[in-house]
């Protein structure tokens, strides 16, 4: 949630927090496979004024109770994350009879590993954003700043040093999941996080944006059930998953990216003299995207072939994905009428632009925009 609501929420502001908790609840209920989750009746929920937990499930209530210092202060991904692991301890004492065993004895990890909830989210344990900023999840740590320095080279003045460096990232990206394979690592050393937020609908571009991420940067992205708490309904949002370096860098170019379609968009509608609707946005956003795919795929292919596997396979990855989107479906999407003036425009800008540094900057829990 945005940072600028009061500590005590307005009335409707509440209802819908709450409202929206339930949906999440039901969501994740209705989306598992498993005949005993699918059993589970909604419980209560409310809201307090508690700093020292995130959240709470009482069992003589039957209630999850959240602080409303963290669903105000934090971002909606981070506090699914949270619902989850409460759901877990319902479904521990609600199905696996938990009420003997220590709170997080195996009957709620029994029920985390249905969920795919984090067992380790409540009580003072760093939210999901704080943990990525902060380095909790760090076995790639090292991996992450040297990518970072790279990106730091792409400032040049020179276009020739900037897409080396830009290549060379991605080349020690490569070379490290050729070296160290992640099939070695626990799947507790993935990560999801949202990219944008929650909606009812989503413009093309943003598709094709997590076409790209899936294809270059060693993450798994995935239209995902999501809560629109400003609307009170479920809608969608672009879930991005895999090793903590590789989310935050492809959380890093998503907003690059789109921060540079918007800055471009409106620079070519001063040259034209006129402004164009959303649609034709969307035209050339998806041109740059493309374009910059492509520049992507070039480079790629002029780097060592010792440094590109036909095929890199994370099964480890594959695992994780498969816990956490136990029904996942593939959609075909509609044929609109596009621009082609724009789409052509659009590649062109995507195919000049380069990816500026700032990959591990300080960042609100939330995470912040990137400004010029």
């Amino acid at each position: 949630m945005a940072e600028s609501h009061s500590e005590q929420p307005s009335a409707d502001l509440e209802r819908k927090l709450l409202h929206g908790l339930h949906l999440e609840w039901t969501s994740a209920r209705d989306c598992n496979g498993d005949p005993g989750i699918l059993s589970l009746l909604p419980p209560l929920f409310s809201l307090n004024n508690a700093r020292g937990t995130l959240a709470h499930w009482n069992v003589n209530r039957r209630e999850i109770s959240f602080s409303r210092h963290f669903i105000l202060h934090h971002p909606w991904d981070a506090v699914r994350e949270v619902l989850l692991h409460e759901m877990a301890h319902q479904a521990a004492y609600e199905l696996f009879h938990a009420r003997e065993e220590p709170p997080h004895g195996p009957g709620f990890r029994k029920a985390c590993a249905l969920l795919g909830a984090n067992p380790k989210a409540s009580g003072t344990y760093p939210t999901l954003r704080e943990r990525l900023v902060a380095g909790h999840a760090s076995p790639e740590e090292t991996l992450s700043r040297r990518i970072e320095k790279l990106f730091a080279l792409a400032k040049s003045s020179n276009p020739h040093e900037s897409e080396a460096a830009l290549a060379k990232a991605q080349a020690l990206m490569e070379k490290h999941r050729i070296d160290t394979p992640e099939a070695a690592e626990p799947q507790d050393g993935y990560t999801t996080l949202f990219l944008g937020h929650p909606a009812l609908r989503h413009h093309r571009e943003f598709y094709a944006l997590a076409n790209l991420l899936t294809e270059h940067y060693f993450v798994r992205c995935v239209w995902a059930m999501a809560c629109v708490v400003d609307k009170g309904k479920m809608g969608r949002v672009l879930e991005v998953s895999g090793a903590r370096s590789h989310v935050l860098t492809a959380e890093y170019v998503y907003t690059f990216i789109l921060d540079f379609i918007d800055r471009t968009w409106t620079e070519l509608q001063k040259e034209r003299g006129q402004k164009l609707g959303r649609l034709r946005k969307s035209d050339y956003a998806e041109g740059v995207v493309a374009g910059f795919s492509q520049k992507l795929g070039t480079e790629k292919v002029k780097r060592p072939t010792t440094l590109l596997p036909e095929v890199v396979k994370d099964p480890v990855l594959d695992a994780y994905i498969e816990q956490r989107y136990p029904r996942l479906a593939t959609r075909s999407r509609r044929v609109r009428r596009v621009d082609t003036e724009l789409i052509g425009r659009g590649r062109e800008a995507g195919r000049r632009m380069t990816i500026r540094p700032g990959l591990n900057e300080k960042r609100a829990p939330k995470g912040a925009l990137l400004t010029d």
